[in-house]
């Protein structure tokens, strides 16, 4: 039983490297789409509460909403695809948008964040694989 359990947990990082990796490409890809950049304010910060972990301790997901302006025009409440701790409402940002389609944004560093999603997630296979090759050699 704990052999099937090993093997298990070596499939769920192996899956879970693929996809993180998968998600980085997919960044890198599109980055291109995300051609110019400007000031946005950030309007708002709801804190979504998930659930807990196996410690006990609260987990949350952070929505940040931004207002811009491209043109002219006055972009409102726009989600922000990303969070850091330090942001508050006020504070001033630089995000990435497609000048084709203004509304759709990204943040600053689209090439950075997936490159680490790349590395996290080929940390991820490698654990996985480790873990299942002991798992299979071990008596």
């Amino acid at each position: 039983m704990k052999k099937l359990f090993s093997i298990l947990f070596a499939v769920i990082f192996i899956v879970f490297g693929v996809i993180t990796i998968v998600s980085g490409a997919h960044k890198l890809q599109t980055k291109d789409l995300y051609d110019a950049s400007t000031t946005a304010q950030i309007v708002g910060i709801e804190r979504e509460w998930t659930g807990t972990d196996e410690d006990g301790f609260d987990q949350y997901n952070y929505h940040v909403y931004v207002t811009y302006e491209v043109n002219g025009v006055q972009y409102e409440q726009k989600e922000y695809p990303g969070y850091s701790s330090s942001m508050q409402n006020g504070d001033e940002i630089e995000i990435r948008y497609q000048s084709a389609d203004p509304e759709q944004i990204a943040e600053k560093n689209i090439t950075g964040n997936a490159i680490i999603f790349i590395a996290v997630g080929a940390v991820l296979i490698v654990v996985g694989i480790l873990s299942g090759v002991k798992a299979i050699i071990r008596p």
